[in-house]
Order: C-alpha cells, then structure tokens, then sequence
C-alpha cells in the first residue's frame, strides 16, 4: 500500500472494531489496545487517545459495566422488550417501536454511514414462522414497522385491542433474529412489571448519577441493553412510560447546579443558555412545551442534502440570483503543505459544505466525525464547530461563512476522523465581495497527488 511521509498505517477505528467484534467475551479497554497493537503497531501521536476515541465514538462498542467493552449486538441476546399497542398499530398500517425496541432491533441505527445497518430484521412469531420486519419512518422522529403479510396474518387473527402488548425477544442479536408474541394487558402480572418498571428506573438514575453531564436517551438506552437490565424473562414497561421527566428532572437541576450551558432548540431557534440562566428558566427550556435538547445522534434541522446516504454540498441559491461575496480557500494537509487545492464558496454556504467538499476534491470518504477549530489548535473547545452528529456547543451545518467574518490571511484547521486525526490547515486566500452568479462551491485549482485515506 502507497505511503505517506508520518501517515497512520492503519484505520485505528477498523481495527477497534474488528477487536471486539471477534472477541467472544467483552475485553478491559487495556486488552482492546493490546490487541489493537498486536494487530499493526499504533503509530498515532496519542495511541490511547486513538484507540479511546474510536471506542468512544462507536455505537456498537458498548461499556458493559464492569470496567469492560463488547459487541452491542451480541450483548442484546436475550433481552426480552415490551411494546403497548396503540389504535394506530391496530389499523394494520404499522407497528410503531420505542427507543428501546428500535434500538435493539437495529444497534446500527446511529451509527456512522460506514457501519450503518438498517436492513430489514428477522421476526418469528409463535409458531416458528420467519417473517421480516423492514425499519419504516412514520414521520415525526417516529419509527416503526410495515411487516409483512404472514406478520400481519397472525396478528389480525388475534384479535388486539389497545393497550395490549407485543413482546420481542432477542433470540439472536448477531443473526438479527427475534421472537414476537403477543399478550393480552388483562394477562399481566402487574407486581413483577412494577418490580421491573423499579429496577429499569434505578439503573438509568444510576447511570446518570455516574456521568458528568445530564445524558440522554441515545445514551441511557445503550447502556440498559449492554448492561443486561432486559435480559429478564418479564418485560418492564416501554422506557417512554416509565422515564419520565418527574423521574429525571431534579437529577438535571443538580447536575447543572440551576444554571446552563445545555444547548437547546426552543421554538425551532437555536441558542445556549448561558451561565446567568436561572434554574426554572433551564427546566422550562428542556422539559417546557417546545423544548429540545440537540440531538447529535439525529440531528432535528438537518437539510435533506446532508442527510447520510445523500450527503453533497449544497448549490449556493444567493449566487444564482446575482453576485454574491465569495471566500477562496486553500486547503493543505498539514504533513504535506505542498499538496493543497483552492475552494471558492459563497456567503449563504456552510461549513459543512466546505467538509464535503474537501472530501470530494481529496476524492475521500466522509464516514468519520470531523471537527473545524477556528484558532487552528487541534481539540480547543472553545473554537471548535463540530460535525451535525459531534457533541460540539456549534455544528457545520447550523454555521454560514459569511457568518464567520473571514478575511484574507485567516487560518483554521479542519480535523477529519477523530482516531486518526488527519489535520488539514485552511488558509483563506482571497475575498470578493461581489462574485458574478452561477454555480458554487467550485474546485478552482489543485497541486500534488491526495494521499490515500487508509
């Protein structure tokens, strides 16, 4: 394989992968690098970080709870889910899953573009029949499932009514392959599922009380599952029913000390609670009507062109009505300065326009977390504007360029793949303030041969 002048000779987060996927027991986060390293050597300027980074970034390598790390979707066989059947499901149209299920089901579902896996899973039903469930949206960060005419066969032939419940069990997390069968609410043993509905409760307090920051579903739930807090034969309710803001709100003002710092999206505008925000104007801001925290997993505001599977830069709508200020930017790995291309793009443009394309113009794959830092010093929080699904306080695609009063001279880097850390320094060449219209972003020129990705 061609190599370049101080490259990683790895993809760190590949091998990371390949190291719990393979172990058939979870590993200490020591063994993980060891095996990492018997694998290739870890030449990254921070070994620990690299390998950290790729665990922490991952959705499938999951803490399991004991100062170990394994395969989500081998962790999840077992796990016995509840879902409460709604009139909606009952119109035969679809079955509409909770986080829980949906994510038991598809482990993948956050995961990067790389590893994403949303195929279709394996359903049997009572009798033994293998039915599919594909992964349908409903609308409305609603997800469930159409199923199939055998699925449907039987359950009509129940007959529900609301309020009843499927039941899923995770027969098989690896061949993806799980039970379904069907109980009647009448049919329940309401003492163990309010003993379960405790304990399912205590662990994500628990769990919550541990972390430094208020986590969220996208978190808690991962760590229900790898823990092992469904793998009991009586299902606790769905997590919606049982999570529930009395539960968790005075655990989010004592982790904030009645203060913000909690981005938010409150009425579809974006903004930050500062340090003088007053504990009830906090709470009213995450749990009031309206209120939504960012989501980095799902980004709520992002355009459909930076959706994953569709990902571009989008054509500037300003520079076809007419001129329009333009910033020309030449971007050069920092190892090899003598490699570099010039980008021009337009005022109402984003940052994450300028990700994709240097992607396309390096001719690489974005399938890894990205960070731009505006002082130019690789992880400095406080000028970092990270990717739409980073935990960065700023996101690409929320920030425009002309919003960022560059002028000529201005430096920055742009950070690609948070394990290997490919550092790439963007140099603002030029400034027009009145570009004639037509198409942009553009690749204007290019120097040197890109280095290979992996």
């Amino acid at each position: 394989m061609e190599m370049w002048p101080g490259m990683s000779r790895a993809n760190y987060t590949e091998l990371t992968h390949q190291v719990v996927r393979e172990s058939s027991e979870p590993l200490p986060f020591a063994e993980i690098m060891a095996r990492v390293a018997a694998l290739t050597p870890i030449t990254a300027r921070n070994p620990k970080g690299a390998i950290r980074s790729a665990v922490g970034q991952s959705r499938l390598i999951v803490a399991t709870g004991d100062g170990r790390y394994g395969w989500m979707p081998r962790l999840i066989t077992g796990s016995v889910l509840r879902l409460t059947l709604s009139e909606h499901d009952l119109a035969g149209s679809g079955i509409e899953f909770g986080d829980e299920v949906r994510n038991a089901l598809w482990p993948t579902f956050f995961e990067s573009q790389k590893r994403t896996d949303r195929s279709p899973v394996q359903a049997q039903l009572p009798d033994g029949t293998l039915t599919q469930w594909p992964l349908d949206f409903f609308g409305q960060s609603r997800w469930g499932t159409t199923a199939s005419p055998e699925f449907w066969q039987w359950f009509q032939g129940i007959p529900a009514r609301p309020g009843d419940h499927l039941i899923v069990t995770a027969l098989d997390g690896e061949a993806r392959r799980f039970g379904v069968h069907f109980q009647r609410r009448a049919g329940r043993d309401e003492t163990a599922i309010a003993g379960r509905n405790r304990a399912i409760r205590q662990a994500a307090l628990d769990f919550v009380r541990r972390r430094p920051n208020v986590p969220m579903l996208w978190d808690i739930i991962p760590h229900l599952l790898a823990t092992g807090q469904y793998r009991h034969p009586t299902p606790p309710d769905p997590l919606a029913e049982i999570w529930t803001p009395d539960v968790y709100k005075a655990e989010v003002i004592k982790k904030t000390g009645g203060y913000g710092g909690a981005l938010t999206l409150v009425g579809g505008v974006r903004r930050e609670t500062g340090p003088g925000a007053p504990a009830g104007d906090l709470v009213r801001q995450l749990f009031g009507s309206g209120a939504q925290l960012y989501n980095p997993e799902n980004p709520q505001d992002l355009p459909p062109e930076y959706q994953p599977g569709q990902r571009r830069p989008r054509p500037s709508p300003k520079a076809r009505q007419g001129p329009v200020k333009t910033w020309t930017f030449r971007v050069s790995l920092r190892p090899w300065p003598e490699v570099w291309r010039d980008l021009e793009l337009a005022e109402d443009q984003t940052l994450e326009d300028l990700h994709l394309t240097i992607q396309q113009a390096y001719g690489w794959g974005g399938d890894h977390l990205y960070s731009f830092f505006m002082s130019g010093k690789a992880w400095d929080r406080a000028s970092e504007i990270g990717s739409p699904w980073s935990e960065a306080d700023q996101h690409t695609h929320q920030v425009r360029l002309g919003d960022l009063g560059l002028k000529p001279g201005d430096r920055f880097l742009y950070l690609f793949d948070y394990g290997d850390e490919h550092e790439f320094e963007v140099t603002v060449q030029s400034f027009n303030p009145a570009s004639p219209p037509g198409e942009y972003p553009r690749l204007l020129s290019r120097r040197g041969k890109a280095p290979r990705q992996y």
